[in-house]
């Protein structure tokens, strides 16, 4: 095991990094041809998959959560709600407010289009405990705060 500040230290750092960046890359071309797949934008996709997640969002939560500006989150929600992606209502408790939900039976079509990566994983995850899939998980939430960070850091200059 290499200490802190050492050169294998720094040299196992920078393998690491190349690879989280290149996986990061192979992720985001796996993504584009999942929307390619569904005739959709990158974005389009990164919006459905945030609903699927929290079942419900306003255009400012989206556009926090993909990036874009409101203006494009809400050129994004009109194409997707002609497509018949998501359906737009009322907040029951603040009628100015707008929530974007997805169609079900529309985000039924993505799934199998994810089921081989999600498969792979668990057969790359397989070999670990879960200790060492745990302190991963700790990992990966770490960086995403980092990037997230880094990303709002960029758009602020």
């Amino acid at each position: 095991m290499s200490s802190p500040g050492s050169a294998d230290r720094h040299a196992l750092l920078a393998r690491l990094q190349v690879e989280v960046t290149q996986t990061i890359a192979d992720g985001i071309l796996f993504q584009q041809a999942v929307a390619d797949r569904l005739g959709l934008s990158l974005s389009d996709f990164k919006c459905l998959t945030a609903l699927g997640e929290t079942g419900q969002a306003t255009a400012g939560d989206l556009a926090v959560r993909t990036g874009l500006t409101t203006g494009a989150v809400t050129r994004m929600i009109d194409r997707l709600e002609r497509a018949g992606w998501v359906t737009r209502r009322h907040d029951a408790e603040d009628r100015r407010r707008v929530i974007v939900e997805p169609v079900a039976e529309r985000l039924e079509e993505i799934w199998p289009l994810l089921a081989g990566m999600s498969r792979g994983w668990a057969e790359a995850l397989a070999v670990y405990d879960d200790e060492i899939v745990e302190t991963m998980l700790e990992l990966f939430t770490r960086m995403r705060s980092v990037a997230r960070d880094q990303a709002a850091l960029l758009r602020e200059r």
